[in-house]
């Protein structure tokens, strides 16, 4: 892993961007004491899981019956003891 100072990083920041693309690490210091404040590395790209299509098909409709509907009653009956 690189260090540098805030100074260089400001002064060579296209380069430091070229070598992090590249997969390098660079730890930027700060102060007279140079404590590391600050870290870049690369953004791995996450890649998707490929989907198995039919994977939950024996568990079956989320519903089990098809009459059951959602009505403003049924919704907001019990609403009246919440206030």
């Amino acid at each position: 892993m690189k260090q540098m100072t805030v100074g260089e990083f400001k002064a060579q920041f296209s380069s430091v961007l070229d070598e992090v693309m590249k997969g390098n690490s660079i730890q930027i210091l700060y102060g007279r004491a140079k404590k590391p404040v600050a870290q870049l590395t690369k953004i791995e790209e996450k890649t998707k899981k490929k989907r198995i299509p039919g994977l939950y098909k024996d568990y079956g409709p989320y519903w089990e019956d098809e009459s059951f509907e959602i009505t403003p009653e049924w919704l907001f009956d019990d609403m009246n003891d919440l206030m």
